[in-house]
C-alpha cells in the first residue's frame, strides 16, 4: 500500500499545496497544513478507496486550513497571487491592481463561497471534484458558485463607484 501512497503524494501534492496556500495566504503555513493532510492520508492509507483519495485528501486539507485560520488572529494581508497573467489592453499596473482587488474580494467571501471560487475558478476543478471535496452535489456547487460570483460582481460594482 505504500506504493499507492507514494503515487498519491506525487499526484496530489502540488494541487494540495496550492489549495492550502490560497486558503491560508501563507506559504510556510500552507506547507505545514499540506504535510498534516498527507500524514493523515498515511494513517488512513489501508482503508482508503483509491477512487476517493483526492476528494478525501482535499477535504481533510480544507478542514486543517480552517482549523489554522480559526486559531489565527484576523489577518488583513491579502496575497496578490490570484494573478491575471494574460496579455491584453491592460497595463501591468492595471493588471496588478485588479489582481490585488480580486485577491481581497475572494478573501472576504465567507465559506463555502471562498473555497468554491478557489477550487473551481482558480484551480479549475470540475464541478464533481469540487462537490466531492466539499461534500456537496454538483448542482449545489453550481448554485453556491453562482452566488459567490454574484457577490464578487457586486463588490466590483461598488469598487468602480
Amino acid at each position: 500500500m505504500s506504493k499507492y501512497y507514494r503515487q498519491w503524494v506525487e499526484q496530489y501534492q502540488d494541487e494540495a499545496w496550492s489549495l492550502a496556500r490560497h486558503l491560508l495566504r501563507d506559504e510556510s503555513e500552507a506547507e505545514d497544513a499540506t504535510q498534516e493532510a498527507f500524514v493523515s492520508l498515511w494513517q488512513h492509507r489501508e482503508a482508503m478507496d483509491p477512487a476517493r483519495v483526492k476528494s478525501w485528501l482535499m477535504r481533510v486539507l480544507r478542514n486543517e486550513c480552517f482549523d489554522r485560520l480559526r486559531r489565527r488572529r484576523p489577518q488583513t494581508e491579502i496575497e496578490e497571487d490570484h494573478a491575471i497573467n494574460e496579455s491584453g489592453p491592460m497595463t501591468a499596473s492595471e493588471q496588478k491592481q485588479l489582481s490585488q482587488w480580486l485577491g481581497r474580494a475572494i478573501a472576504e467571501l465567507g465559506e463555502p463561497y471562498r473555497s468554491l471560487v478557489i477550487l473551481r475558478d482558480v484551480q479549475q476543478e470540475s464541478y464533481e471534484a469540487v462537490g466531492q471535496t466539499m461534500d456537496l452535489s454538483p448542482s449545489q456547487v453550481k448554485v453556491y458558485l453562482h452566488r459567490a460570483r454574484k457577490m464578487l460582481r457586486e463588490q466590483l460594482a461598488e469598487h468602480r463607484s
